[in-house]
């Protein structure tokens, strides 16, 4: 009799040991980095080589992570962060301390999204080794312009609500390790910001034509653990 209940015994753990491992994983976390783009207007205050100048910072590189936990195969909430960064350098028109004239500019541009998602997600095989995800975003979106104009070092910095959306896809590559791919929207829109320069600070509420747009596209890259 004893050898008998050790049997069902060992038979039930065995059971449920392989039940478990057909559970589809509660935790998914991703790292990641790739391109981003600005989708706003460049503000009608700018013009001719400003503008153009405005247009070269459209683009920069992103990173980001990811914490998601979910209840069951298809739905979850989570944590997000993205960065957006994009630089550059330029001889143009602007406003100095000795008046408007040609100058060196100089632009280092962060916009930083940190928020909440609701997840949704499709395990397209059936052993989980394959997945379609999308997430709908709600956050902060933190701008800094950490720059310079002739030789005057300028902080332009705000902050404004974020949106956002993000449809992604995970292959896995081994036991719990996914690579995956993911296309991410973010927008939110600056009304206000804070200009710090030497001996100086200054809040600025922006007009409807001078307000930015921080709406962006990420495509990114990276490793994620589904466990």
């Amino acid at each position: 009799m004893k050898k008998l209940s050790l049997v069902l015994i060992m038979s039930a753990l065995a059971f449920a040991a392989k039940a478990q491992d057909k559970e589809a994983p509660r935790f998914r976390i991703a790292a990641h980095g790739g391109y981003s783009y600005r989708i706003g207007k460049v503000p009608t205050s700018f013009s001719g080589e400003a503008r153009d100048y405005m247009k070269k910072l459209k683009s920069g590189f992103n990173v980001g992570a990811d914490v998601q936990y979910y209840f069951n195969d298809e739905w979850g909430v989570g944590v997000k962060y993205l960065r957006f960064q994009a630089s550059g350098s330029g001889v143009i028109p602007a406003e100095t301390p000795n008046g408007r004239m040609r100058t060196n500019v100089l632009d280092n541009i962060a916009i930083s999204f940190y928020g909440a998602a609701f997840c949704g997600r499709v395990y397209t095989k059936k052993d989980y080794s394959q997945a379609f995800l999308i997430s709908a975003l709600l956050g902060y979106m933190r701008y800094r312009d950490n720059g310079g104009v002739y030789t005057y070092p300028v902080m332009i910095k705000g902050g404004a609500l974020g949106t956002g959306l993000d449809v992604g896809y995970d292959i896995r590559i081994a036991r719990k390790l996914y690579a995956g791919a993911q296309l991410s929207y973010l927008a939110g829109t600056l009304g206000r910001v804070t200009i710090e320069q030497p001996n100086m600070t200054e809040t600025r509420e922006l007009k409807d034509d001078q307000k930015e747009d921080l709406s962006h596209l990420s495509l990114s890259v990276g490793l994620r653990f589904h466990l």
